[in-house]
């Protein structure tokens, strides 16, 4: 019996009739990828070991950045270039969380929101960081989008994490003034204002998609109840080693808001899946309609051309050289070239490496199946 998958679903929903009404172009052509993922639809490729002995012909994968099932190695890469970038030194785990209250405007304007949400957080950090009173240097950060719960909600936050300490003005690596990276209440307040500054620039300006039936009045009275209320702003504790935060980081970058594992059964118009519960601690089931199911994974696709991790400070793309200086008082080598992780590094770095049924080599080669004409 194979096992249930998400791209099963979505192949035997996408069969029948007006399967996805009201999606952006975008999320159906992303359920088209997902549910051809392996399968004749996407061509083949065959194995070889260097003796040039066949092992088998196998389905390619579909590569979107939402399947649960083909990003292992996309994910793996983004790791090890992560670990090959970021310092060696205690890291801050930040999370900034958009109030449930703005999830409408986040539905019609994903990609205006998501620019302001992580402009937001960089020039907050960045606002604390200049602040002789806690750092006065540049840290590095990396910020990552999240837009789910555990049970498929809306829920977009961006996960950031913040070096313990950053070049100063005078080229030299300094740590915080006190034990705490920055006070918590503060940060929320500033965030929360940078957001709804925004937002009433925007507004203003027309650029806001407003849902229908509410008008922008409104919506800009909204933003003003939001502007008196607490946000979730919430302050990890600290990881004391860079590869702690990369591996954290690493399980959102690639691979969707969805694992296959969570799947238990599947009936004609259902869904039954289990996830890890916040608020519990315990594994929880819930059951969908295979369309309500459909639906909470599709408002977590990401849309083209907006990536979904951005650096800043000393990681950012333009601040290699403070990076180094960083790293040389540190102890640590420069920053290394870019890897491109191969099928084989792979398998190798989870102990398995398939060999050759016929001569017991290990398979290197992986050529394209060409179908006749």
């Amino acid at each position: 019996m194979k096992a249930l998958t998400l791209q099963k679903i979505l192949a035997d929903h996408l069969a029948g009739d007006n399967p996805l009404p009201g999606m952006a172009l975008h999320q159906l052509k992303a359920f088209t990828q997902l549910s051809r993922c392996r399968t004749s639809a996407l061509g083949g490729h065959t194995q070889y070991c260097a003796n040039g002995h066949v092992n088998g012909v196998w389905y390619n994968s579909c590569k979107q950045r939402s399947c649960p099932q083909c990003c292992g190695i996309a994910r793996e890469t983004w790791l090890l270039n992560l670990q090959r970038l970021i310092l060696d030194c205690p890291h801050h785990h930040i999370i900034f969380t958009l109030p449930s209250q703005l999830n409408d405007l986040w539905r019609h304007n994903r990609r205006l929101l998501s620019d302001i949400l992580f402009s937001s957080v960089r020039d907050t950090l960045k606002r604390f960081s200049d602040d002789k009173r806690y750092l006065d240097a540049t840290p590095g950060m990396v910020s990552v989008l999240h837009t789910w719960g555990r049970d498929l909600p809306l829920h977009p936050h961006i996960h950031t994490v913040t070096s313990h300490g950053g070049i100063n003005r005078q080229g030299q690596w300094v740590v915080p003034r006190k034990t705490q990276l920055f006070p918590q209440k503060p940060v929320m307040m500033v965030f929360r204002g940078k957001v709804l500054a925004a937002l009433k620039r925007c507004l203003k300006r027309g650029e806001v998609v407003i849902p229908a039936g509410t008008r922008a009045h409104q919506v800009e009275g909204r933003l003003n109840k939001l502007g008196r209320q607490s946000w979730v702003v919430h302050f990890c504790q600290r990881y004391d080693q860079a590869r702690g935060v990369a591996k954290y980081l690493a399980r959102y970058i690639k691979g969707g808001a969805f694992n296959n594992g969570q799947l238990r059964e599947h009936s004609p118009g259902m869904i039954k899946f289990t996830y890890q519960s916040h608020r519990t601690k315990r594994r929880e089931r819930l059951i969908l309609s295979t369309a309500q199911f459909i639906q909470r994974v599709s408002q977590h696709l990401p849309e083209p051309g907006k990536p979904g991790v951005r650096y800043g400070g000393l990681y950012a793309s333009g601040g290699r050289k403070r990076l180094n200086q960083a790293r040389e008082q540190l102890g640590q080598r420069p920053v290394q070239p870019r890897i491109t992780l191969q099928w084989e590094e792979y398998l190798d770095s989870k102990g398995y490496r398939p060999v050759c049924e016929v001569c017991g080599l290990p398979l290197i080669h992986a050529l394209p199946v060409v179908k006749k004409q």
